[in-house]
């Protein structure tokens, strides 16, 4: 039997791949003349093996040492996204900062035969600035093509090792082989949390090693010299831990519709400090509740200290909380004060930088700064204000109590049993309608004597998007009529950051391009910038070759323009969690005159869908007196996130309303 040439060459990849030991700077002629993924001819890119380790040192403490290498090989143009590496680094200032070290990185291509090597200088290395705490350290490959292999390797010391890097086994492109290896001395003792839908191998070993380490005697009767409290050294042999996790073939996990977060959903490992036990002295725990991290975030003097000050506000706030009537008046008061003083710089974080009265003054803060702020001012106005963390969607999910876990703080009152949430950051933002950054699962809020509360950050009442229409049909082919287009809540504020800064002339433009060359006219546009009222557009149109005439009859759907004509879904299966960022109502009411000389020869069937556990449900009701046909479409989503157990439902279920949405209407002549 002969077996095909392609399929021997797969095999010996494939084979290559698995036997191999990995070696930095050792780039083989098959990884270079590889053109396709063995086991997913579509990737755009995929990484050939990705190591990590970790390991720790005792100098004054301990400290991690943190080294990555990974080899990534390019496929396709599309790929080129994967040749700039970032690197998040824990900053709180000089000497205590973690240090990037060690960086190797270079392109490897194939030229005439031969293999060459571009490396990595100081002009592709970067520093990216995310908040007060977090640095990123970037750098690109230079010289990619299709066909390249890139390597790399570095290094990070780090203090911090309450917290360990999150080590990702699993990324956007296939990962032919990752491996991580933790060494921990017998004195620390770490908890593991994974996720992700992959299972990863475990090997376990030990050895034994020494270090030096300083102590103080304790004092006891007939030990009360000077000299025997002084600082001594001890050198001990002591146990080490070795655990390596690592996995093969690693599918990539596409970035679908619907998805917040796709790190959410990577497979990867990450440990916490639980306990420290070191020669001569007592065990220190370090395992923590979400209790003790909120305690220790309030106790900061950047943090609930700056809740207690009002001398900077007072004079200007009070007169104008005189007027207000209720609570909830107050509420609005404050929170319009805070955001038209204040400007937000684009930072995150939830402690303060400047502080209060210095980001008043300028009239500019992180968001720890003006949302803390605007805390402050509602407990002056005698109202239950708090501030609540959060960790935003790009920030990922915490799988575990630490302070890490946070990046982001808003606000909260209580009036009774409501809470309503804040975030002063946005201009067009308004009381339980946030920035869709903050829509990420639960918060915590954190009340004055230091207590916490989960809190959830899911909206729960539908944004609504109305559209109400009348239409003509002409017999030349042409349609026109009148819309009235209604955006509540965060359909709104969508809608007002999108396009809050864009000329009229210009949202014309685009809005007639969306529905391809239409012609509008009359457009208005009422309560662009109030945040406490829809945003309400209506306009004249007119639209040329709008349907579709063959001989005497006239074929069209009655939802025109507003019909949806693809399924989001349609992928064959799918594991991760679809996400509509908040509950949805889509209505649209259609009235539509024919054309004189014409009727109605057939149409489709009013319907009725539901989801389950009411999820969600459609409507498409249809009918037809004389000369006009009436139409009312419904399309609710009633939750946030959708399991992604549900999907094939959901996909049977946006199939049929695209097929219900995009049926003819078909008109004969009389």
């Amino acid at each position: 039997m002969k077996i095909p040439l392609l399929i021997i060459a797969l095999i010996l990849f494939c084979f290559t791949v698995h036997s191999q030991q990995y070696e930095f700077g050792k780039v083989s002629e098959v990884e270079i003349n590889q053109e396709t993924h063995a086991l997913d001819p579509e990737a755009v890119a995929s990484v050939i093996y990705k190591k990590g380790s970790l390991s720790m040192v005792y100098q004054q403490g301990w400290k991690y040492v943190y080294e990555v290498e990974a080899r990534i090989k390019i496929y396709k143009n599309e790929g080129f996204k994967h040749a700039t590496i970032s690197v998040p680094l824990y900053r709180i200032g000089a000497g205590n900062n973690e240090i990037f070290s060690g960086l190797k990185a270079f392109t490897h291509n194939s030229d005439g035969g031969k293999i060459t090597k571009d490396r990595v200088k100081n002009e592709g290395i970067f520093d990216e600035d995310y908040n007060e705490f977090w640095d990123f350290k970037k750098f690109t490959f230079p010289n990619v093509k299709e066909g390249s292999v890139l390597e790399y390797s570095y290094k990070i010391t780090s203090p911090y090792i309450v917290g360990l890097p999150e080590f990702y086994f699993q990324a956007e492109i296939p990962v032919d082989f990752a491996e991580y290896t933790l060494k921990l001395p017998e004195y620390l003792g770490y908890k593991s949390y994974s996720k992700g839908y992959i299972s990863t191998k475990r090997d376990q070993s030990s050895s034994f090693d020494d270090f030096t380490f300083t102590y103080v005697p304790k004092q006891n009767a007939g030990n009360t010299a000077l000299g025997s409290l002084k600082t001594q050294f001890s050198t001990v042999r002591y146990t080490l831990f070795t655990t390596t996790y690592s996995v093969k073939d690693v599918p990539k996990l596409i970035s679908e519709d619907y998805v917040n977060n796709i790190d959410n959903y990577l497979t990867s490992i990450k440990h916490e400090l639980e306990w420290v036990k070191m020669p001569e002295t007592k065990t220190k725990t370090f395992s923590q509740t979400w209790e003790d991290v909120v305690k220790a975030i309030y106790k900061s003097d950047k943090f609930g200290k700056e809740l207690n000050q009002k001398d900077y506000f007072e004079s200007e706030l009070s007169p104008l909380l005189s007027s207000a009537a209720t609570n909830k008046e107050k509420v609005n008061i404050v929170y319009e004060f805070v955001k038209q003083k204040m400007s937000w710089n684009g930072n995150y974080g939830y402690y303060t930088k400047d502080g209060l009265k210095s980001a008043y003054k300028n009239r500019t803060g992180n968001v720890a700064e003006i949302n803390l702020m605007l805390t402050a001012m509602l407990r002056h106005a005698g109202l239950i204000a708090n501030p609540v963390l959060v960790s935003t969607k790009s920030w990922g999910i915490p799988l575990f109590p630490t302070q890490m876990g946070f990046n982001y703080v808003v606000s909260a009152v209580e009036l009774g049993k409501e809470i309503i949430l804040l975030d002063a950051t946005n201009p067009f933002s308004s009381p339980n309608i946030l920035p869709e950054r903050t829509i990420n699962w639960f918060g915590r809020i954190i009340r004055n004597d230091e207590s916490s509360l989960q809190i959830d950050m899911m909206p729960k009442n539908a944004s609504r998007t109305i559209v109400n229409m009348d239409v003509k049909i002409n017999s030349t082919g042409s349609i026109e009529g009148r819309i009235r287009n209604t955006h509540t809540d965060h359909s709104a504020l969508s809608f007002r950051n999108k396009n809050a800064d864009v000329n009229e002339k210009s949202y014309i433009n685009e809005l007639q391009n969306r529905f391809v060359s239409m012609d509008i006219d009359e457009y208005s546009i009422q309560n662009k910038i109030d945040p406490y009222k829809p945003i309400v557009e209506t306009y004249k149109f007119k639209k040329e070759n709008a349907y579709d005439k063959i001989g005497d009859k006239i074929y069209f759907s009655p939802l025109f323009f507003f019909a949806k004509t693809k399924n989001p879904f349609t992928a064959e299966k799918r594991e991760l969690p679809i996400d509509f960022k908040y509950p949805i109502s889509d209505t649209y009411m259609i009235n539509i005159t024919l054309p004189d000389g014409f009727k109605v020869e057939s149409m489709p069937e009013s319907t009725a869908l539901e989801l389950p556990e009411e999820i969600g449900k459609f409507g498409f009701m249809i009918s037809n007196t004389e000369n006009n046909i009436q139409l009312r479409v419904t399309s609710e989503i009633n939750v946030s996130i959708v399991p992604a157990s549900y999907y094939e439902t959901l996909k049977k279920y946006f199939k049929i309303m695209v097929e219900k949405e995009t049926e003819k209407v078909v008109l004969t002549k009389i």
